[in-house]
């Protein structure tokens, strides 16, 4: 063997070695790739080969376990997980964010975009919503909606509470918070508001409330703190002079009832006669109870402006604000005689003189039968109760005490009592003892009653 032929052998058996070694150093690898799994028989020296050998790219942003650098001595297994575009919708404003990222789940693609997401927030992948860890299908390139949760204060009676909410008016954090509203319930805000970051929601309970107003009970739920809030939102108002018990001012009353009372008033005009006095003239030449009229009088007339008022329809007061006389009244005249002219009448006792006779009712009585329960032996003069004692009102005993008057079937009696005649003054009641009233033939009827001479000086001439 030459020195050429040796020095030929020298250098081509380091590569004959390689080459054997090359060839006897293909593996089999398994490749993970977005969670699909295939086996691949290799003769790369590194992951990146390996990958390359299955006809697999790279890109910048692919995760690849172990990295692709990394050796394939001792590396069965390749996990690959591609990166890709997630267009990311940020509410409220719409801002559009671009990133290419191999994460799975919504979380880990907004904390590959710089965004932290809550718990609270609210994510949508292609508008379908998904969990901050729910791993997305590998399907190519998606769209990921991102609403951040916002803090919103719920003030409810006065009791307030922060809510972290997604949603993107009153009515759906209220709905979404569990926040029951019913009617009658107050709010700060209208249910189609747009919530802020410095939202804030005041709910006032309403209570139930029993309102009686037009003939009818309307039970509704109010929110308010007066009598007149509370009507005002179930619909009832209250005009011109109606009123509401309790009144409009104060708070709402324990037992939730209200009754609201509406008045109305009106005027008329009212007209009335003006009774006329009556002038009572002596005569002289007429005699004793004759009357002559001078002037017949008449009555007046007045007109008023009456203001009425009704409540619920039914009148209450009935108030006159002015009157104006139409017509004054004309004064009676009257004449009445004052001459006294004696006559004389026949009795069983004699002739007797009289200067008046009257027609009068009389009744009879006796200590014991004067119409009460109790017995009255004496006479408002002092003298016992017996026949020719005589009772009279007590006008008329103020003016005639101790005159006599005649009445036929009774006799002569004098004027010594006084008694109660609810109908007139021409009513006399003639004495009996109690024996003789018991013993019957008492007087009782329609008499002319004949007054005796002297004529007495504290008489009128007119007889009340």
């Amino acid at each position: 063997m030459t020195r050429k032929t040796k020095l030929i052998l020298l250098i081509c058996l380091p590569l004959i070695g390689i080459l054997a070694g090359y060839v006897l150093m293909a593996r089999p690898v398994t490749i993970t790739a977005d969670g699909e799994t295939s086996q691949v028989t290799t003769r790369a020296l590194t992951v990146r080969g390996a990958l390359r050998s299955a006809g697999i790219q790279l890109n910048p942003l692919d995760q690849v376990s172990p990295p692709a650098g990394s050796w394939l001595s001792k590396t069965t297994e390749i996990v690959l997980d591609r990166s890709r575009l997630v267009i990311i919708w940020v509410d409220p404003f719409g801002k559009l964010v671009e990133v290419n990222t191999s994460a799975k789940t919504p979380a880990g693609i907004l904390s590959a975009a710089g965004i932290t997401a809550a718990a609270a927030d609210l994510t949508r992948i292609d508008g379908k919503p998904a969990a901050l860890d729910e791993t997305i299908p590998v399907s190519g390139a998606l769209t990921l909606q991102y609403t951040p949760a916002i803090p919103l204060v719920l003030n409810l009676n006065g009791q307030p509470m922060t809510v972290r909410t997604t949603s993107s008016t009153v009515g759906q954090a209220l709905w979404n918070a569990n926040v029951q509203i019913r009617g009658g319930d107050a709010l700060s805000l209208p249910f189609n508001t747009l919530i802020t970051s410095a939202s804030e929601v005041r709910v006032v309970r309403s209570v139930p409330l029993e309102i009686s107003a037009d003939g009818k009970t309307i039970t509704t739920y109010a929110a308010a703190d007066t009598v007149g809030e509370a009507l005002a939102r179930s619909g009832v108002t209250l005009q011109d002079l109606d009123y509401s018990k309790p009144i409009e001012s104060e708070p709402l009353p324990a037992d939730g009832k209200i009754q609201v009372v509406r008045v109305k008033e009106e005027i008329i005009l009212q007209q009335k006669s003006v009774p006329y006095d009556t002038q009572f003239i002596a005569d002289p030449d007429l005699e004793l109870d004759q009357r002559k009229v001078v002037e017949p009088g008449s009555y007046g007339i007045q007109a008023a402006r009456v203001r009425v008022r009704y409540e619920n329809g039914v009148e209450t007061s009935r108030k006159a604000e002015d009157t104006v006389t139409l017509k004054n009244p004309v004064t009676r005249v009257e004449t009445y005689g004052t001459k006294i002219v004696l006559r004389t009448i026949d009795t069983p006792n004699g002739p007797m003189t009289y200067y008046r006779a009257l027609t009068a009712r009389v009744t009879s009585y006796s200590p014991c039968n004067s119409g009460v329960d109790k017995c009255y032996p004496s006479t408002a003069m002092g003298i016992p109760v017996k026949k020719g004692v005589l009772a009279v009102h007590l006008d008329w005993y103020r003016l005639l005490k101790g005159s006599k008057m005649y009445i036929p079937g009774y006799g002569v009696g004098i004027v010594a009592d006084t008694g109660v005649y609810p109908y007139n003054h021409n009513w006399v009641d003639a004495g009996y003892t109690d024996a003789e009233f018991a013993a019957g033939g008492v007087v009782n009827g329609t008499f002319t009653v004949y007054f005796l001479a002297p004529f007495p000086a504290t008489e009128p001439w007119i007889l009340p």
